[in-house]
């Protein structure tokens, strides 16, 4: 779609217009990738005629040239995103002239040999909290109170409840008891908070503003020659300027829960009391950003030293972009996992959902320790949840206000990072991130929403504990069937086999046997965290049923508080078959499908005969039909349908799975495919029509004419978990 925000976009650094050139030789593009390009444009809101491009080793010979050819130019090379695809050379935004067709030129790039990448520069927009507007609570003398609760300044107002909360105790994060051990540190860590900038000049925020030296304030020279004049207090990416002042308050109401002075007889108290914030200003003040503001955002954090981001902000679709800048970057870097109340295991929410080892994702909680009703969620994918409900906080102009999201759960995760940092400067990015994640709270009602099942406690984050947790001798499979094993162990001590029960239990699981080599590389299980020492506990890894046994070898640790494993435990486990009640893959020579319109047997290469649905002619509003021979599942129990399937249209068309089980009369949608231009498998869970007979069909709607190979099937094989031997095979 075309931004709603041409104006805005258009004051970005090196965004000179292009002339259009009157011909531009496309040459021959593959219909199938066109679609796929133009379906992905009408997907997603970008800036007008530019591109994103990550350019391979041979892009002087090859790329460049064919930039010239199709009307683009390079405006901008970025130090951040380089292409981790194994082409890497550098990451460019190239610009076309007016009307360009965008989609083409995506095809162009991508087919050339010279890029990694092609995408959209994406238009990211903020999501704005409600926020009620309050006035500062007066604070009470300059006094500090340190007791069996731990150190309390004079501004820890009872409304920061996130921090400690008076009214129902324990639902926060422990903050008086962590600041025990530290309040944060002037010359600490760097902490970078790509938002909306923030108020550098606000009273209770002035002093933890990371200064930059090397700059004469005001002098309008770039003194430290990093490109940017007077980047004194940060950066404001957008427009490639040193004065990263918020417009819109949210990234002052964040930089506020991270570090608000405290104990200085006004406002309120951040994470940390002293500290070293580095605001990057990716937004404009409208609440809008780009990929292209984002990379120069990271980059800048990176080239400062930031040791932790803050990113309380989300949108738009996967950018490989992005996502290599954030790998490459040596900071932890802290994401709100979004305010859809939606799964993210499911539908990712970007760039918390990134799965990389440097990012974590953040869930937001509420005062009564629930899950918040507008939090994302995600069992493999949102890491662990935080205060994010009524969080009060500093806002521009020396106000104060609440707000409510994943953005203001966030700013809490990164300033217990702030703190850990400070008292344990010795410690990398992963040590930290394995700290905050072990040594949450478990909590019941986000047990099966975090991969932790827990919310953030900053005293626990900052214990010193160097006894690894003992390993269990009794990991192994108790339990399986064809779409389930189940491995269990007995919960073994935080400290060895004492001081209680160990903090988590991490299980993993691989198609080879698990060393501490490829540890990281095995695919995590949900696993429960155990409550006593002793417990038995068991840990669920799913397949979908296949009709040939499967292998699988687990690997097992147990961790404390502060990130000690135990050693590693290794075992392994068998999926049984399931049975196979109907298996066709079309190489009969007189097949009892019954088929209509345009479905034929033909060969294709590699697999024998398919059903193929390939278009001959006009082919307006024309239905086809592929039906099943009747399958009787009325002795089956677990049944489960599976097909490969390959479509190739120029234009759209649609292609729907359906069942009936009352002989064809009335048929029910299953889905439909969308797959282009190589083959997929599809599958189905029957189970919900055990004990019934039922045909299948695909059903082809051409809605215009079509040139390619059309829809082909191959492969059909219905399983199930206990059919009688008399219903096996055919």
């Amino acid at each position: 779609m075309r931004s709603r925000a041409t104006s805005i976009l258009s004051s970005r650094p090196h965004s000179s217009a292009i002339r259009p050139k009157h011909t531009v030789d496309w040459g021959k593009l593959d219909p199938l990738q066109l679609n796929r390009a133009e379906s992905e444009l009408q997907s997603v809101e970008y800036v007008p005629d530019e591109l994103i491009l990550g350019l391979g080793e041979d892009r002087v010979q090859g790329s460049e040239a064919l930039l010239e050819q199709i009307g683009g130019v390079v405006v901008e090379r970025f130090e951040s995103g380089r292409s981790t695809t194994g082409m890497g050379s550098e990451v460019v935004r190239v610009k076309f002239g007016e009307n360009t067709d965008l989609a083409k030129a995506l095809v162009s790039l991508r087919e050339s040999p010279g890029v990694a990448y092609a995408e959209p520069n994406q238009v990211i927009r903020l999501q704005e909290e409600p926020l009620e507007t309050l006035n500062a609570q007066a604070a009470s003398p300059a006094t500090l109170t340190q007791g069996t609760q731990g150190k309390r300044p004079d501004d820890l107002q009872s409304v920061l409840w996130g921090l400690h909360n008076s009214q129902n105790e324990g639902a926060d994060i422990s903050a008086p008891e962590a600041w025990n051990v530290t309040t944060g540190s002037s010359n600490g860590a760097l902490i970078a908070i790509l938002d909306s900038g923030a108020d550098y000049n606000h009273p209770d925020l002035n002093a933890n503003i990371a200064r930059n030296s090397k700059e004469i304030p005001g002098d309008g020279i770039d003194n430290d020659k990093n490109g940017i004049i007077d980047d004194v207090y940060g950066y404001y990416a957008f427009e490639n300027t040193g004065d990263p002042m918020d417009g819109m308050g949210h990234g002052t109401h964040c930089t506020g829960t991270i570090a608000a002075v405290g104990n200085n007889s006004q406002g309120i108290v951040g994470v940390n009391w002293q500290a070293q914030v580095l605001p990057v200003k990716i937004f404009h003040d409208r609440g809008l950003t780009t990929t292209d503001s984002i990379l120069r955002g990271i980059a800048y954090a990176e080239k400062r030293g930031a040791f932790v981001t803050s990113n309380s902000w989300g949108g738009g679709q996967f950018s490989q972009a992005i996502h290599d800048a954030f790998a490459q970057s040596k900071a932890l870097h802290i994401a709100a996992a979004g305010n859809d109340g939606q799964n993210n295991d499911a539908k990712p929410s970007f760039p918390a959902s990134y799965d990389l080892p440097n990012m974590i994702s953040v869930g937001a909680s509420d005062r009564l320790d629930n899950p918040s009703w507008f939090s994302n969620t995600g069992r493999m994918s949102v890491d662990l949840f935080a205060p994010g409900e009524e969080i009060y906080s500093t806002l521009p102009g020396g106000a104060f206000g609440v707000k409510s999201g994943t953005s203001m759960a966030t700013p809490h995760v990164t300033g217990v990072a702030g703190l850990i940092a400070s008292a344990l400067p010795q410690l990398s990015t992963d040590q930290v991130k394995a700290r905050l994640l072990y040594s949450t709270d478990p909590i019941s009602g986000i047990a099966n929403l975090a991969v932790t099942g827990g919310r953030l406690n900053a005293a626990k984050a900052l214990s010193i504990d160097e006894t690894a947790p003992a390993a269990p001798n009794d990991f192994g499979p108790t339990q399986a069937s064809p779409r389930e094993v189940q491995l269990s162990w007995t919960g073994t001590g935080d400290d060895g086999w004492k001081n209680g029960a160990a903090t988590a239990f991490e299980v993993r699981v691989s198609k080879e046997p698990i060393t501490p080599e490829n540890w990281n590389r095995a695919s995590l299980v949900p696993t429960p965290r155990g409550q006593h020492i002793g417990d038995h506990l068991h840990a669920r890894v799913q397949q979908t049923p296949q009709s040939e046994a499967q292998q699988v070898f687990a690997g097992f640790q147990a961790i404390d508080e502060v990130g000690n494993r135990s050693s590693l435990v290794t075992t392994q486990a068998v999926f049984p078959a399931s049975s196979v009640l109907f298996k066709d893959d079309f190489e009969k020579e007189v097949s009892d499908w019954s088929a209509d319109g345009r479905w034929r047997l033909v060969p294709e290469a590699g697999r024998g005969q398919v059903w193929s649905c390939k278009p001959k002619g006009p082919t307006e509003g024309a239905f086809s039909n592929l039906v099943s021979p009747t399958v009787d599942l009325s002795e089956a129990r677990g049944a489960f349908l599976r097909f490969d399937s390959k479509q190739d249209f120029s234009w759209s068309n649609n292609v729907f799975v359906e069942l009936s089980n009352d002989g064809g009369e009335e048929w029910i949608r299953l889905g439909s495919l969308k797959d282009r231009g190589e083959w997929n498998t599809h599958e189905y869970d029957l189970s919900a029509y055990d004990g019934q007979s039922v045909n299948l069909r695909i059903r082809s709607e051409s809605l215009g004419a079509k040139d390619g190979d059309g829809t082909m099937i191959d492969g059909f094989e219905i399983v199930a978990d206990h059919p009688t031997p008399e219903r096996q095979g055919r």
